[in-house]
């Protein structure tokens, strides 16, 4: 295109002029005209024509926040391929995603289990925990006392010769509750326990001591040593206790179940000195018939679990006592009375406030209700599923051999507990699977299958929030008018 300037122009001084043949600028004139507009459009058009695809200025264009991310085919997307181009890139980059997704859910799902290897180790120690004995006579109660008691309170022998009564038609004599009878008619360590010995030539209670407690079976009584470990091992080197009967009857009267004479012999439990045998004397213990020996070779095995949401454990707490607890409180429930074996703690879970049975209806009724859940199976442990194993336990783990003593002996028992050797079984728990190995794993599928590294995912934040922030600014801008 060609311009041809008007004559009238090149009059009016200050525009152009030439001096000594040489280009000089001279102050510019007036902007009226076409010539004044030259200039512009030229540079415009060379503007235009370097800011081309193929252009020297192509790169100062603006271009799409999220197409500078560096992941494959993000700029074959958001830039300016071809529309089926596009499509191929959106499809593939879909794919991979799809396949990541599934990857990373299957090693997350996988760490949420949270796989353990179980390490055993066979240990060798210079000393072991000895673990504390629980005895219960079989004839729950000192027959001899009740008989005493019977006779007091005008309680007639019928033409057998045997008074069928239950302990239950005692209470009230003298004015004793339940804990005070259970007092008076529990059988004296100092009888049925003959002899007991720790060691060659040291008593028991040079070491040790027992101690009364209130159990299901009625007053038993626990050997617990005054250290919590031993430096001999041996069947002669430990714990051995020569148990005798010498009631001429008993009853199985005591909890009003069915007549009869009664069982003879002992239940014992081996357990640790946290745990709890009121409950566990009777479902978890071994039995020791009069006129018998037992030997109770011990090992020793250590459990050190990972408390995790799938298995959960307790750092702090007792898994035995706690199942001790549900069930007195589940006993509580259906009772207007407690019974001796009851502590008040688990009676007032539910803010209680139970005194012992105090007359022969409510001793009968309440012991009744004790047998339906224990005995008849109407309370199990499952039913205590608010309470969780320990992180940490000791087990004992009891081998036993028994021996027929002689006829004359046929109301004494000897029982021997002992531990072989210093050596025991440490079985720990340690992650499988752990955080590092997760994020490697999630790092490895999407660098496989999308490119991606920290960096990208920083870089795609960052161009989300920009983009954002982008938005807001012109809807801000068109909301205030301004374009």
């Amino acid at each position: 295109m060609f311009f041809v300037e008007d004559d009238r122009n090149s009059q009016i001084p200050g525009r152009f002029e030439d001096v000594d043949n040489n280009k000089k600028n001279l102050q510019p004139g007036p902007t009226n005209g076409i010539a004044a507009v030259v200039p512009d459009l030229q540079e415009t058009m060379c503007m235009l024509q370097m800011m081309s695809v193929d252009g020297p200025l192509a790169e100062l264009k603006p271009k799409p926040i999220l197409s500078g991310i560096s992941m494959p085919g993000i700029a074959n997307i958001f830039g300016e391929a071809h529309v089926t181009r596009r499509v191929v890139w959106i499809l593939v980059i879909i794919a991979a995603f799809v396949i990541a997704t599934i990857q990373v859910k299957d090693r997350v799902e996988f760490y949420s289990s949270t796989p353990v290897t179980v390490n055993v180790r066979v240990t060798m120690n210079d000393t072991l925990r000895f673990p504390v004995l629980t005895i219960c006579n079989k004839n729950s109660f000192n027959m001899s006392q009740i008989r005493m008691l019977a006779a007091e309170a005008g309680i007639k022998r019928n033409d057998s010769g045997k008074s069928e009564v239950n302990i239950g038609q005692l209470i009230g004599v003298r004015g004793m509750d339940a804990k005070q009878l259970w007092d008076v008619i529990a059988h004296d360590p100092d009888q049925i326990i003959a002899e007991c010995w720790f060691g060659r030539n040291v008593s028991c209670n040079q070491v040790g001591r027992w101690t009364k407690i209130y159990t299901y079976l009625g007053v038993c009584y626990s050997f617990i040593r005054n250290e919590t470990s031993v430096k001999t091992t041996g069947s002669f080197n430990n714990l051995y206790v020569k148990l005798k009967d010498n009631e001429m009857e008993c009853s199985s009267l005591l909890w009003g179940a069915k007549k009869g004479e009664g069982e003879r012999g002992w239940k014992m439990l081996i357990h640790d000195l946290r745990d709890s045998p009121v409950i566990d004397v009777r479902t978890h213990g071994s039995t020791l018939d009069n006129g018998w020996g037992k030997d109770i070779r011990i090992y020793l095995r250590e459990f050190r679990t990972l408390n995790v949401w799938k298995r959960p454990c307790m750092n702090n707490g007792n898994y035995s006592k706690c199942i001790e607890r549900c069930f007195v409180a589940a006993a509580a429930d259906r009772m207007t009375c407690r019974l001796p074996f009851m502590d008040e703690i688990s009676v007032g879970y539910n803010h209680r406030n139970m005194t012992y049975c105090n007359t022969p209806e409510s001793f009968w009724n309440n012991s009744k209700e004790i047998d339906n859940l224990l005995v008849y199976g109407q309370w199990t442990r499952t039913n205590c599923s608010h309470c969780q194993r320990q992180c940490h336990q000791d087990f004992y783990i009891a081998y036993t051999e028994m021996t027929k003593m002689k006829p004359t002996e046929n109301k004494i028992s000897k029982l021997r507990v002992f531990y072989q050797d210093f050596t025991f079984d440490e079985i720990e728990e340690s992650a499988d699977y752990g955080a590092v190995s997760l994020l490697c794993d999630i790092g490895g599928s999407l660098g496989f299958l999308l490119g991606f590294s920290v960096l990208t995912v920083c870089e795609i934040v960052d161009a989300i929030v920009q983009t954002c922030l982008s938005s807001m600014r012109r809807l801000i801008n068109k909301c205030r008018g301004i374009k």
